[in-house]
C-alpha cells in the first residue's frame, strides 16, 4: 500500500512546479551518475579482456618450472609419456636465459627463448608478427624472432631481414656477463619481429631450442621449462598426470598462475574505480535529499489525513522512502538506457579512439557485464534509501510528536 502512495505522489502535480522540476533534476542526476559508473567500468573490463587475450596467447596453458634453480633435466621416457597424455595438444622444451646481443655498435640484454617447432601451436606470436616470418631455424643455421623493442635498441628496425647479430652468454663455469673470458659467443641471424607490448617487445627473443642449448651451455635434456598446449576442460586430469610422470620437484602452472598478480591487480583497479564513483553518486545524493524534503513540505496535510486515519510513523516513512526509491530507479533506469546505447555503438562503430598508436588496438575497447548492472542497481537502492531515511523519519516523526 505504502508503495502505491509512493507511486501517487511521484506521478501526481504539484502545487509548486519548481518541486517536479527538482524531481526531475535529481533523476537525471542518478541517470547521469549511472551511466557514467556502468559505462567507465565497461570499458575496464574491456581493457582487462584485451590485456588478458595479449597475455593468453603469449604465455602456454600450462608451464612446468622446477621448484628450485633455473634448469632441470628431463628425461626422454618423461617427454614422451608427456606428448601422450589425453588433452595435450603440443608439447615444447623451453630454455630461458638473458643473453647479450651486439650489433654494429649496438647493444642490449634481452631474454632468449629457445623452443622446439611445436611451439606455433603453444604460442600464438605469428599473430604479431610485424615483418619477416616465425621462423627459428636449427642448431646450425640458429634464426631469431625478435620484439620490436629489442629490435631497436639494436638498430635493426631500418634494416632489411636477415642481419646477424653477435650473443654473449654465461657459460656454465662463468659468473658474470662482464668477464669475457667466461662467456660463449655465437652469431644468429634475425628471421622476424613481433609487437605484443611491450613488457614482451623490449625484452624476448625466440629461437630454436638446440641453439639455446648450445648457447648457455646445456645439454640436451636440460631445459628450464616444459609448455604445452591442453584442452582445458581436461586441465585437472592432466595435471594429476604430469606429478605422476614428473614427481615432486615441479611446479604447474596454468595461465592464471604464471600471472596471478597482473589478473589480481586488473580486478582490484576495477573495484577501486567503482567505489571512487560510488562515492561521487553518494555526494549528488544529497540532491536526492533536498527533493525529498520539498515534497513532504508539499504533503504535510496528506500526512497528516494518512495519520488521523491510523498510519503509523513507520508506515509514513516508509512512503517516503519509497518514493525516494522510485525516483532513484527511475534515474538508474535511464541511465542504464543511456550507457547501453552508448556502449553498443562504441562496440560497433569505435567511436572514441585511443591516442596514439602504440597498443594493438586504436578504440577504447567495452564489455558490458551483468554482474556490474547488478552491482549499480544495488548501490542506487542503497543510496535511495540513505538520502531518503531521515527526511522521512522527520515527516513522519513531526506529525507524531506534535
Amino acid at each position: 500500500m505504502h508503495f502505491l502512495f509512493a507511486w501517487r505522489y511521484f506521478r501526481g502535480k504539484y502545487a509548486f512546479q519548481a518541486i517536479q522540476i527538482i524531481a526531475w533534476v535529481s533523476i537525471f542526476a542518478i541517470a547521469i551518475g549511472t551511466a557514467a559508473l556502468i559505462t567507465i567500468l565497461s570499458v575496464s573490463n574491456g581493457f582487462t579482456d584485451v590485456v588478458k587475450g595479449l597475455y593468453a596467447d603469449f604465455y602456454a596453458d600450462i608451464r612446468i618450472v622446477p621448484t628450485e634453480g633455473k634448469f632441470f633435466t628431463i628425461q626422454n621416457e618423461q617427454l614422451a609419456q608427456v606428448h601422450k597424455l589425453e588433452g595435450v595438444n603440443a608439447v615444447s622444451k623451453v630454455i630461458e636465459n638473458r643473453a647479450l646481443l651486439v650489433k654494429d655498435g649496438f647493444q642490449t640484454v634481452a631474454l632468449v627463448k629457445g623452443v622446439e617447432n611445436a611451439y606455433g601451436k603453444i604460442n600464438n606470436i605469428k599473430k604479431y608478427l610485424k615483418r619477416g616470418e616465425t621462423a627459428i631455424g636449427d642448431v646450425n643455421n640458429p634464426l631469431l624472432i625478435m620484439g620490436i623493442g629489442v629490435e631497436q635498441k639494436l638498430g635493426l628496425f631500418q634494416s632489411m631481414i636477415g642481419d646477424s647479430v653477435q650473443l654473449y652468454a654465461v657459460n656454465r663455469s662463468g659468473k658474470s656477463i662482464t668477464q669475457v673470458d667466461q662467456l660463449n659467443s655465437l652469431i644468429a641471424k634475425q628471421s622476424g619481429a613481433f609487437s605484443v607490448q611491450q613488457e614482451f617487445d623490449e625484452q624476448y627473443v625466440f629461437t630454436n631450442a638446440a641453439f639455446a642449448q648450445y648457447l648457455f651451455d646445456l645439454s640436451p635434456n636440460q631445459v628450464s621449462a616444459i609448455e604445452l598446449s591442453i584442452d582445458t576442460k581436461k586441465e585437472k586430469n592432466i595435471r594429476a598426470n604430469l606429478n605422476s610422470i614428473l614427481g615432486p620437484g615441479y611446479v604447474i602452472q596454468n595461465k592464471y598462475q604464471q600471472n596471478a598478480d597482473l589478473y589480481n591487480i586488473m580486478e582490484l583497479e576495477k573495484w577501486i574505480i567503482f567505489a571512487i564513483l560510488a562515492l561521487v553518486m553518494l555526494v549528488a545524493s544529497f540532491n536526492l535529499v533536498g527533493t525529498l524534503t520539498m515534497l513532504i513540505i508539499e504533503k504535510q496535510k496528506d500526512i497528516q489525513v494518512l495519520s488521523a486515519m491510523g498510519a503509523s510513523e513507520w508506515g509514513i516513512q516508509k512512503i517516503f522512502l519509497s518514493l525516494s526509491a522510485i525516483i532513484s530507479i527511475v534515474g538508474a533506469f535511464i541511465g542504464g538506457g543511456l550507457a547501453s546505447i552508448f556502449i553498443a555503438l562504441q562496440y560497433k562503430f569505435h567511436l572514441i579512439k585511443l591516442e596514439g598508436n602504440s597498443f594493438v588496438i586504436d578504440y577504447y575497447p567495452i564489455k558490458p557485464e551483468a554482474t556490474d548492472y547488478l552491482a549499480i542497481i544495488g548501490l542506487v537502492i542503497f543510496i535511495s534509501l540513505l538520502a531518503g531515511w531521515i527526511p522521512s523519519k522527520r515527516a513522519a516523526a513531526k506529525v507524531y510528536r506534535g
